[in-house]
C-alpha cells in the first residue's frame, strides 16, 4: 500500500483555514501512557505544537497518508530538526572512551568544556492508532522510522552532518526498538527531562 508523504507546512499553505488542518491532525491517536494514562507526547506534539514549530522553523513535520476507499487516511508522522547534539562537560566526561573519540572528531568544543556535535534530530516518530488507521494496517513503527531516516539522508546531501540522534523514554521496549534500527544509547547522559539519548552515525556515500 503506497504511503504519501506531505509536509505539514505545505498542507497549511494549501488549506483554506487552519481549522481544516487541525481537523486532520486531530485524527491522530496514540497509545496512552502505560503508567499515567495521559496522552502520549507524540500525540500532544502533533495536536498542540507541530504547526507552531513549523512556523518558527524549529522543526519540520511530515504527515504520512494511505489511500483507502477514495480517502486519504493519516497513518503516522515524523518530525525532524537540524539540531546539534550538545553535551555538557559532565555528560562528555561520562562517555565511554570510544564514544568520546567518535563524537569529538565530528564536533567542536564549547566554552564550558563540553562538545557540540553537528547532527540531525528525529524529534518525533508516531504511528496513528485511531480506529480508521488501525483497520487498514498500512504501516508500522520501523517503517515510519525508516522514512524519517531516509529524509535525513536527503537533508544530509544539502547540509552535511555525521550523526542523527533521538530522545526517548527509558523503557526496554523503546531502547530495543531504536537499538534494533542502529541507534546506540549514550550512557550516563543526563537530560533535563529525564530521557535517554541515542545516536547513530549516518551513512557515507
Amino acid at each position: 500500500m503506497a504511503i504519501q508523504i506531505i509536509r505539514l507546512g505545505d498542507l497549511v499553505e494549501a488549506s483554506p483555514s487552519i481549522d481544516e488542518v487541525n481537523k486532520i491532525l486531530l485524527n491522530f491517536k496514540s497509545i496512552p501512557h502505560p503508567l499515567t494514562g495521559e496522552v502520549n507526547d507524540v500525540e500532544f506534539f502533533l495536536h498542540q505544537k507541530a504547526i507552531n514549530f513549523e512556523r518558527m522553523a524549529l522543526s519540520t513535520t511530515y504527515l504520512l497518508f494511505s489511500p483507502c476507499n477514495e480517502e486519504n487516511i493519516l497513518v503516522g508522522y515524523f518530525s525532524l530538526a537540524n539540531k546539534p547534539l550538545t553535551m555538557s562537560k559532565k555528560n562528555y566526561n561520562n562517555l565511554k572512551s570510544r564514544q568520546q573519540r567518535a563524537l569529538c572528531q565530528n564536533g567542536s568544543k564549547t566554552e564550558s568544556g563540553g562538545y557540540r556535535v553537528n547532527s540531525y534530530l528525529i524529534g518525533q516518530v508516531g504511528k496513528n492508532y485511531s480506529e480508521d488507521a488501525s483497520r487498514i494496517k498500512a504501516i508500522n513503527g520501523t517503517q515510519i522510522l525508516t522514512l524519517a531516516y531516509d529524509m535525513v539522508l536527503k537533508a544530509k546531501e544539502l547540509i552535511n552532518a555525521r550523526y542523527v540522534w533521538i530522545e526517548c523514554e527509558d523503557t526496554p521496549k523503546l531502547r530495543n526498538f531504536y537499538n534494533d534500527f542502529g541507534f546506540e544509547v549514550i550512557e550516563n547522559y543526563e537530560t533535563n527531562s529525564g530521557l535517554v539519548v541515542m545516536v547513530m552515525k549516518l551513512k557515507l556515500y
